[in-house]
């Protein structure tokens, strides 16, 4: 491979059984049966491909640079040896993508890169990725094995763009120990605003007038701008109408959802300057605060089970039934999103980069990812003398034989509080929205939107309806200039 240089503690009473976390994911598949045995697997990667050429090729990949990822392609370069890969970094996915969008606009983008679910329809739409419906019809590719939402969100048109990797929703933590020093219970975490409202103060820790300890802060962790996306939805907002022509995110479930978020920071959180501070004092740490047991309850995503699992000392609780304001009691809120792998439409290489993908949705890559990848990240957990030791349980797989192999090889081995977590996630798939129907056209422009609003309010340049009117302006403008260009195309 070669790498360019772009860049538990405590058992819990319930046991989650093997057939029950099979139910949640075969229902989040949309699938009609419980268990592998009656999942129809879909074709190896490899498998009856339309006779690629045997001649040794260079695929250039963007993806990530880390231990897991290049333990992985190491494996998948042993068993196609007339394959050979160039790992590059995707760069920011989150804004725009521009790395990708601007090569790809200059004929000089990777063969097969990695793509945010979110930004999917607007670049689909520009024809940044190469339809693969002639690939999956080839290959006997059953939509069925996939789970239903982000096959979904990948589909533009009537035709799919992409081969989904992960899944994600957000997730609610709780720190257990905190809850049974402040006499809470720590097997229910908060289920309104108002609870957590409630139950912040008595987590905070102080020394003298200074926090030490926070119980909840509405923008940690920092960076993750799109907090706002599920602040508005627990408050019963939407980001767009029906047909997808109007931007809401000045509506009043939005301006409600920001000015809770302020309150909180002001109320409990010592102001948004004092939080912020004390946030930017874990920036570069590869340990939160979360993890370090300095924030009692976050807001984030279920890709934190796993990654929480590694800290032995931490004992922590969680579930993707999020808390709703007051307005939107009893409501089950969510938003799902992920990765998917995309083709290049100006390859030429579109069956070795094919091979690839079915190869990383696949067991294989699963169990690449979980031997020789895992074993890469413990000597970098080594070298950086981090506490806890590397687990492999990452996001579930989308791909239904590949979720089953995880579920029996890695799953099964972690702890019965984390067993439970991940079927509190599995179910909340079930009623979560897609984050292709939520961005729409004006996706990048959305999610900067988010980020911009949401800056100026918590700093006080502007009323969360203020920056809301002005990311609203923003969006549309890029909304209308979107279906301008699609409906002259």
């Amino acid at each position: 491979m070669a790498r360019e240089n772009s860049e538990e503690k405590t058992a819990v009473q319930t046991t989650v059984s093997r057939r029950s976390f099979l139910k949640n994911t075969a229902a989040v598949a949309g699938l009609a049966l419980a268990t592998s045995a009656c999942v129809a697997p879909g074709p190896q990667a490899g498998s009856d491909m339309a006779a690629p050429s045997e001649e040794p090729v260079n695929i250039q990949i963007w993806w990530r640079l880390r231990p897991t990822i290049e333990g992985a392609i190491q494996v998948f370069e042993e068993t196609h040896p007339h394959i050979t890969v160039s790992l590059g970094d995707l760069g920011e996915a989150v804004y725009g993508t521009p790395k990708y969008v601007t090569a790809v606009a200059a004929g000089k983008g990777p063969d097969v890169s990695y793509q945010n679910r979110h930004t999917f329809r607007q670049f689909a739409s520009r024809n940044l990725y190469r339809p693969i419906e002639d690939l999956l019809e080839r290959d006997n590719f059953d939509k069925g094995n996939f789970m239903a939402g982000p096959i979904a969100d990948l589909t533009w048109q009537g035709t799919l763009y992409g081969l989904p990797h992960t899944a994600g929703t957000r997730y609610f933590f709780w720190n257990r120990t905190h809850f049974e020093e402040a006499g809470l219970d720590p097997d229910v975490g908060p289920e309104t605003w108002d609870d957590i409202m409630e139950m912040a103060p008595q987590l905070n820790k102080m020394d003298g007038d200074k926090i030490v300890r926070y119980g909840f802060l509405p923008h940690f962790p920092p960076g993750l701008s799109d907090q706002l996306l599920i602040y508005a939805m627990e408050n019963g907002g939407f980001s767009q109408s029906e047909d997808g022509r109007t931007n809401l995110i000045n509506t009043e479930p939005w301006v409600e959802a920001l000015e809770w978020c302020v309150h909180m920071i002001d109320e409990f959180g010592g102001g948004n300057a004092a939080a912020s501070s004390f946030m930017e004092g874990f920036a570069g740490q590869p340990v939160d605060p979360f993890a370090q047991g300095q924030v009692s309850m976050c807001s984030y995503g279920n890709w934190m089970i796993g990654r929480y699992a590694k800290f032995p000392d931490l004992d922590y609780d969680g579930t993707g039934l999020m808390p709703v304001s007051a307005a939107n009691e009893g409501a089950q809120v969510n938003w799902s999103c992920g990765w998917t792998f995309v083709i290049d439409p100006n390859t030429e290489l579109v069956e070795q980069g094919w091979e690839f993908m079915k190869w990383v949705i696949s067991e294989d890559y699963v169990r690449a990812a979980g031997t020789v990848g895992l074993e890469l990240e413990k000597e970098e957990w080594a070298r950086q003398q981090l506490p806890g030791e590397p687990i492999f349980a990452p996001t579930p797989p989308v791909y239904q034989p590949a979720m089953q192999f995880m579920l029996d090889e890695y799953y099964s081995v972690l702890p019965e509080r984390q067993k439970l977590m991940m079927e509190r996630y599995l179910d909340s798939e079930t009623f979560s929205v897609g984050c292709g129907q939520i961005a729409g056209l004006a996706a990048a422009e959305l999610w900067i939107g988010f980020k911009n609003a949401w800056e100026s309010a918590l700093t006080k340049k502007q009323t969360p309806q203020e920056a809301l009117d002005a990311s609203h302006a923003d969006v549309q403008k890029a909304l209308d200039a979107a279906w301008e260009n699609l409906e002259s195309a």
